[in-house]
């Protein structure tokens, strides 16, 4: 007898069970997919990796991935006044590339919305009017934004795909390479900032170490007197100078200066005043004429914000004098043998600031036991955590209190002060201090 019925497994599958099934497996595919593609890059990715080279392998794995023409990464700085001056790299795997109006706008439109974007045509799309795509090699276009702790550091741009139009399913496959190497990405961007900063640092402490040769590196033997003189820079490098220029027959010159700014620019003109000042020492036939040489040659080779300045005399060893000119520097202190602080401000203008400025000198004579301290402002204006400043006179009392000490000593005991009233506060600007004693 032929059997009238068939068992339940030969039963058709419904169409809506096809259809499931079919999702599914789609939905798998597309996971392995997704997966496979960021295990290439992780793999393909490690820590001694240059940024354009992570970023080319993203791109190009998206570009395969969606069958597109080209694709760019851009990424942003750190400052979001403008971020569209903070563009840095952009990968194009065709000869295409975008305009500078397409960027923009590309980058307004993300800093704002911060979601996938997808363009089908850019010559007929109304937020992207006027936008030049370079004799239309640019149509459509896929970008997704690049976040790292809801901070936006770049966007993925996928341009022109070749078979039909970007999906989201496109989209939300470049959002998840994104999510996963955004940190990947930031990364390699600290990794050669850091680079850059210990390249930097080294830089900076081979100037520190130059200008430091650059100072006297003892105290000169003078006839009858003695001197000393401590520098202690606010940063690494610093804006300010002093020097003995030996001039022959006992004579010495003495310097003080202080040049406006702190850091590398004010050390870089620190070192071009000595050298200015070396010169016009040896050359000039006055103090006053050494000082307005020295003006007249800064200012023609430096900004109108930039001056300095500064304290020049030269001891006679034999006669006891001092010829000085004070070019608006700090003025110095001398301590008279009855016990008196008198100033020494007789001279001129800042130097390198006004190519007219005029130069007086005065010469004045220095009994046994008298004392010239000379200092910069980093000495009266250091503040401590109250932002009230040393002064002058704190300075003065303290020169009083030691009046018999030695010209080495008289410096400890300034900058001993200067540095136990600022404590813990930072250090604003450089410390110098020069002592002639007599």
């Amino acid at each position: 007898m032929t059997a009238l019925f068939k068992s339940r497994d030969d039963a058709p599958t419904p169409p809506a069970d096809v259809n499931r099934l079919n999702e599914e497996n789609q939905r798998l595919h597309r996971a392995v997919e997704e997966l496979s593609i960021l295990n290439d890059i992780a793999l393909a990715i490690n820590s001694t990796m240059e940024p354009e080279a992570i970023n080319q392998l993203i791109v190009g794995k998206c570009v395969r991935r969606l069958g597109a023409q080209q694709g760019s990464i851009h990424l942003f700085g750190e400052t979001d006044s403008d971020p569209t001056k903070t563009l840095v790299r952009v990968f194009d795997r065709s000869g295409g590339g975008m305009s500078m109006p397409l960027r923009i706008q590309l980058t307004g439109w993300m800093f704002k919305n911060r979601k996938p974007l997808l363009v089908k045509d850019l010559a007929t799309d109304e937020r992207f009017a006027g936008a030049d795509t370079h004799d239309q090699s640019l149509k459509s276009v896929l970008s997704v934004p690049l976040e790292l702790k809801g901070r936006l550091i770049g966007i993925i741009n996928i341009f022109n795909k070749q078979e039909g139009e970007f999906t989201n399913e496109d989209a939300r496959l470049v959002a998840i390479i994104a999510s996963q190497c955004a940190q990947v990405i930031e990364n390699a961007r600290l990794n050669v900032e850091e680079k850059k900063l210990k390249a930097l640092r080294e830089e900076v402490k081979n100037a520190a170490q130059i200008q430091m040769a650059l100072l006297p590196h003892a105290a000169p033997a003078i006839p009858g007197a003695e001197i000393a003189a401590a520098f202690h820079p606010a940063r690494d490098v610093g804006g300010d100078y002093y020097d003995y220029i030996e001039l022959g027959d006992d004579r010495w010159g003495i310097v003080v200066g202080d040049v406006s700014g702190k850091g590398m620019p004010a050390a870089l003109l620190m070192a071009n005043l000595q050298a200015t000042v070396r010169g016009c020492a040896r050359s000039s036939t006055s103090v006053a004429d050494c000082v307005a040489t020295v003006n007249r040659l800064l200012v023609g080779s430096t900004d109108a914000k930039t001056f300095v300045t500064l304290f020049y005399s030269v001891y006679d060893a034999q006669a006891r004098t001092l010829t000085y000119c004070n070019a608006g520097h700090n003025p110095p202190y001398r301590s008279t043998a009855d016990g008196r602080m008198v100033t020494l401000d007789t001279g001129g203008p800042i130097v390198a600031a006004f190519g007219w400025s005029k130069y007086e000198q005065e010469t004045i004579q220095l009994a046994p036991g008298e004392r010239l301290v000379v200092f910069t402002d980093g000495v009266t204006e250091a503040a401590n955590q109250a932002d009230e400043q040393f002064g002058e006179p704190r300075l003065e009392e303290i020169l009083k209190q030691n009046a018999q000490a030695k010209a080495g000593d008289t410096i400890q005991h300034v900058l001993d002060a200067v540095l136990k009233f600022q404590a813990d506060a930072p250090v604003a600007d450089d410390i110098t201090l020069v002592c002639l004693r007599t």
